[in-house]
């Protein structure tokens, strides 16, 4: 009877020990994430008064040691925490360079200065780089774009494309017919015509005098200081609008917009225009982008200033004439009042 007596007691001791036991390892359980890690070593030393064999010692101290799991993958989680949040400011900074690089490629367009030969007061047109540009003009820009400013007969003035007079007249009759303002009939056009206007839904705006329309280079606060020595940069702002598409588009209120990076505000509704080998030069020129968009300003620039060679000409002349008319007065001011000078110190 005492022998059993002993025996309940000892049962019902380790099974209030194994119960107490099991609550502190669930209470350690949830609160280890809440502790420091100082704490956490309370619960490992707290194994240490339940007797056990040597053999089930270890398995003890990994059931005391699992509540340090939780430390475990709460730390790579803070880590990962921290890690990810030092990836979304790099993110963010790196969003915000992009976008300050955007918005800056948008809103001060870089145009690049061309050295096109007729700058300078001794430049001149290149007659053949004139006859590659009203190529890719006729080939490409002259269904969307017209110039009813430039008489097609100037075609073969001296200091432009120079071609012969029946090659004008044939290139008169493949435009678009004009109608007859004594008859009101249409009628094929004639060397005497302009270049017809096209307008409508969609057409660009006239390129007549578009180079000189248009300033690439504005100088410091926009007072064009610059100019004097890059010239106003109007074939330079042509030749950058048509060289800076960057691929991107966007639809706005039902129409396609294209990125452009030297067009005011960014986007364009011109598609790109020009492509590699658009059109073929019958010098054997390469037809790349650039070199179209090239002979293609200089060509506007030419009908937006047709006699710029007779305007440097006769500014020429006239700067010498009033060199020499300088060097006379001098010499007549130095003969008729020296002398009298001279007698007026005495």
């Amino acid at each position: 009877m005492t022998l059993r007596t002993k025996t309940l007691t000892a049962a019902l001791a380790l099974t209030i020990s194994a119960t107490g036991f099991a609550l502190a390892q669930e209470g350690t359980t949830t609160t280890v994430p809440m502790q420091p890690a100082d704490a956490q070593e309370a619960p490992a030393e707290g194994t240490t008064f339940v007797a056990t064999p040597a053999e089930e010692a270890a398995p003890v101290e990994t059931a005391a040691e699992e509540p340090a799991a939780p430390e475990a993958e709460a730390e790579p989680a803070e880590v990962a925490d921290d890690h990810g949040d030092a990836d979304a400011e790099h993110a963010d900074a790196g969003h915000d360079d992009a976008a300050e690089d955007h918005g800056d490629s948008h809103a001060t367009a870089h145009i690049e200065d061309i050295d096109f030969s007729f700058e300078g007061p001794f430049g001149s047109y290149d007659q053949f780089q004139l006859q590659r540009g009203l190529q890719v003009y006729t080939e490409v820009c002259a269904a969307c774009h017209g110039m009813k400013f430039v008489p097609i007969r100037a075609l073969s003035d001296d200091g432009g494309p120079g071609l012969p007079e029946d090659q004008v007249r044939a290139y008169a009759g493949d435009l678009l017919p004009i109608v007859d303002a004594a008859t009101g009939e249409e009628r094929d056009r004639v060397s005497t015509d302009h270049f017809p206007t096209v307008s409508g839904m969609g057409m660009g705006p006239d390129l007549s005098l578009m180079a000189k329309a248009r300033a690439g280079f504005h100088g410091p606060i926009g007072l064009g200081v610059n100019q004097f020595v890059n010239g106003i940069g109007g074939p330079e702002y042509i030749h950058a609008v048509l060289t800076s598409y960057t691929g991107e588009e966007k639809e706005q209120a039902g129409s396609v917009l294209y990125g452009n990076s030297a067009f005011p505000g960014g986007w364009i509704s011109m598609p790109p225009p020009l492509s590699e080998d658009r059109v073929t030069y019958e010098d054997g020129t390469p037809a790349t982008v650039d070199q179209m968009s090239t002979d293609m300003s200089a060509f506007l620039m030419w009908t937006a200033e047709p006699k710029m060679m007779d305007r440097k000409m006769v500014g020429l002349v006239a700067v010498l004439f009033l060199m020499v008319l300088s060097a006379l007065l001098y010499l007549v001011n130095k003969r008729l009042w020296a002398p009298h000078k001279g007698k007026l110190k005495h």
